[in-house]
């Protein structure tokens, strides 16, 4: 036989009262979870796309030089960290986004370093080819032919390219090959860029021996926030780097993510307020049980304890059922509606269901709040008689 104080009692014998306030729980947990993981993907998708920075760094020159300096050049390669520097051009290619289209980099470099740079970041050709010297090709990864909707030998850019900020190419720049690896990632060839993509500064990459030693030695080319404390000067040259790329796309979502937190408020606070208003309507309605309960002996204590028990235990499991089902949510969207537009969802953001935590302690610490106020003024005399 349970026990009279067991939690599972009442929701075995009123799953459906429990039930409305459980919904509302799972709702909340549902809102507040999928609106931060679809922000967060915003994080994520450029994180995604311009992971290359992983592997190595840009150098690019201030738009008064055709080319980074030399004595810039020098500085990198002086860095005893640095294993290799590479001189390259580029043009940019459009790629579609839910944040609009975004600019994307197809490296000119010369063969050997175009090698090094494959291997470093464990990529291979799958189709096609490598583009030839001086010809208007390029090869893509994989990911990037499919956002961009291409097969051998469509255009990557041509001379009617519009939107975005990719600048139309003089000639058509053909796709010959298709890459596989881990990283968004295209080339072509550098005497083709450096030919025919006039206004596109020529820039410096560099790598690092050692991956630990990455952010380090982009710090000490270019720090992030005080930049006329690097190596480098910031008049001649600015860095593309991870942290340097990471840094703006956080500080332009700054705005977004405090929208966030003031909506997560509001959610939270009229949730628990509704929730605290159901749970006293529930209470009101068992008063003859806990009044009889109060008069066989079980002290005021006891009762707030199975009170607590009870809202608890609502509680998480509203919490598990509501975070179960933003996760496969965000999973079935990510796969069949996002990725094909260029938004990459993370269904198990652990960031996300962080911020709907605040949902059962409040609902929970209300409620038994307001309810063991109930108790500690109940007279179980009282509502026996008006039995």
């Amino acid at each position: 036989m349970n026990s009279p104080l067991s939690p599972l009692v009442y929701f075995r014998r009123n799953a459906s009262r429990a039930l409305p306030m459980g919904l509302v729980i799972v709702l909340a947990v549902f809102l507040i979870a999928g609106v931060t993981v679809l922000a967060n993907a915003i994080d994520l998708t450029v994180r995604t796309i311009y992971r290359y920075t992983e592997y190595f760094t840009y150098v690019l020159p201030q738009q008064r030089f055709r080319e980074v300096p030399e004595a810039q050049r020098v500085l990198v390669e002086a860095d005893p960290r640095v294993e290799r520097t590479m001189e390259g051009a580029f043009f940019l290619c459009n790629i579609k986004t839910v944040m609009g289209r975004l600019p994307f980099v197809v490296l000119g470099v010369p063969d050997d370093d175009r090698d090094y740079l494959m291997q470093r970041m464990g990529t291979s050709l799958i189709a096609g080819r490598l583009p030839a010297e001086g010809m208007p090709e390029a090869v893509l990864s994989e990911p990037m032919v499919e956002n961009k909707h291409l097969k051998l030998g469509d255009n990557v850019v041509s001379p009617t390219e519009q939107g975005g900020m990719a600048t139309a190419a003089p000639v058509p720049v053909k796709l010959v090959g298709i890459l596989k690896g881990p990283v968004w990632v295209g080339f072509t060839s550098k005497s083709f860029c450096s030919r025919y993509f006039l206004l596109n500064p020529l820039c410096t990459l560099y790598t690092w021996k050692d991956v630990g030693q990455r952010d380090e030695l982009n710090r000490a080319m270019m720090p992030v926030k005080n930049k006329a404390a690097g190596k480098l000067d910031p008049g001649s040259v600015q860095v593309l780097s991870k942290e340097n790329l990471i840094t703006e796309v956080r500080e332009s979502l700054e705005s977004l993510y405090m929208i966030m937190g003031v909506v997560t408020a509001a959610v939270i606070f009229a949730i628990t307020l509704m929730s605290g208003m159901l749970a006293n309507i529930y209470f009101t309605q068992r008063l003859s049980e806990f009044g009889v309960l109060a008069a066989i002996g079980y002290s005021r204590a006891t009762l707030i304890g199975r009170v607590l028990a009870e809202t608890a235990l609502l509680n998480i499991a509203g919490w598990l059922v509501g975070a179960g089902l933003t996760a496969l949510t965000m999973r079935f969207l990510g796969e069949s509606v996002f990725r094909a537009r260029g938004l990459f969802l993370n269904p198990f953001d652990l960031d996300a269901y962080a911020h709907t935590i605040p949902v059962p302690i409040c609902i929970t610490l209300f409620s038994v709040g307001t309810i063991a106020y109930r108790l500690l003024k109940l007279d179980p005399v009282t509502i026996i008689e008006r039995r």
